[in-house]
């Protein structure tokens, strides 16, 4: 049985038991208080994906998994999750991988440490929230990936404004720190290094779906982010802005009808093809990575070093690039 079978199979057996308590007993959010659902309550990406899941999933199964929180420090203070520890949206994540003139480098104790601290295990099943369902989370989760997490790691859709605006019990004080180690062994096949995109790009194009998730400003070299010594984008991808892959008015992912028309009939991926995701930092390119893992494709990766990376890079050493207005291929299905 491969990852992903394993991954299906525990949630399956989770869910099981998340729907004989809820047969039992009041679950979050029930009207019978008089309180009305929140729109956003049960979404349809939870109700499809394996690594999606809604606040009543979660609150059935909350003894079952572990919880991460990657909102800011001050909100996480106020209030959180019950058994939510603190993945902080910072500096520790977006410069555990950097690229050298040695190649691709890691350095994961401090990620190794938080989670540690949080008292979780590799095999653990984890549960990720932002205040919505946004890039910080979808960043976290292609992290653990990238650090060779064995346990399903799934996004709370909706995030933790609709576990409390559904009435889902929230705890103020301080988690205690837990005794642990948690053991990192980098799966190298969710990354995307510069050396894997130089082998694939050439000054004619791409050989594989390069994914944009900039902003089409950011694509064509005109928004110019961060001291590099170049701006455009990637010869031979295609623009896609990561914010269409979010329902912005729901705070949560878009239906999966929706994500299948915008990446695989309108931009034409194929599952079975190798992608790779990319923006600035790897961050908004990992909401790429990850809608693209949930919709089944086999091998996703995201470029960490992204266009601060690329953008310091020569043509002369095979990095091609490409620059202007109108340059390049745009999808725009839901801008």
């Amino acid at each position: 049985m491969d990852d992903r079978s394993t991954r299906t199979s525990r949630r399956s057996v989770l869910a099981s038991a998340g729907a004989a308590l809820a047969a039992t007993a009041g679950c979050l959010g029930s009207t019978e208080s008089g309180r009305e659902r929140p729109a956003a309550y049960t979404t349809p990406a939870a109700a499809e994906f394996d690594g999606v899941v809604d606040s009543q999933w979660l609150d059935s199964n909350l003894d079952d998994v572990h919880l991460l929180d990657a909102r800011d420090e001050e909100a996480f203070g106020e209030s959180r999750i019950p058994g939510a520890y603190h993945f902080p949206d910072s500096e520790m994540l977006d410069t555990y991988a950097e690229e050298t003139e040695d190649g691709f480098e890691v350095s994961p104790e401090a990620i190794a440490w938080t989670l540690a601290e949080a008292g979780i295990e590799r095999g653990d099943d984890v549960v990720v929230y932002g205040e919505e369902a946004n890039l910080w989370e979808t960043y976290a989760i292609y992290t653990l990936n990238a650090l060779g997490h064995e346990g399903q790691v799934s996004l709370l859709d909706g995030g933790f404004s609709v576990w409390d605006a559904a009435g889902g019990e929230t705890v103020s004080e301080a988690p205690e720190a837990q005794e642990g180690e948690y053991e990192t062994e980098l799966d190298t096949g969710v990354v995307a290094t510069r050396q894997f995109v130089a082998d694939n790009v050439d000054e004619d194009g791409a050989a594989i779906p390069i994914l944009d998730m900039r902003s089409p400003a950011e694509y064509w070299g005109e928004d110019q982010r961060g001291d590099l010594d170049r701006f455009g984008h990637v010869t031979g991808a295609t623009n896609l802005n990561f914010v269409q892959s979010i329902d912005d008015e729901a705070g949560r992912l878009r239906t999966p009808e929706e994500l299948e028309t915008l990446w695989i009939d309108d931009a034409g991926l194929s599952p079975d093809e190798t992608a790779v995701a990319y923006c600035q930092t790897a961050i908004r390119a990992s909401v790429g990575w990850f809608v693209l893992d949930q919709l089944g494709f086999e091998d996703v990766r995201n470029y960490e070093g992204s266009w601060a990376d690329w953008g310091t890079l020569s043509e002369e050493n095979g990095y091609y690039y490409t620059t202007g207005e109108d340059s390049g291929t745009i999808v725009d299905t839901f801008a």
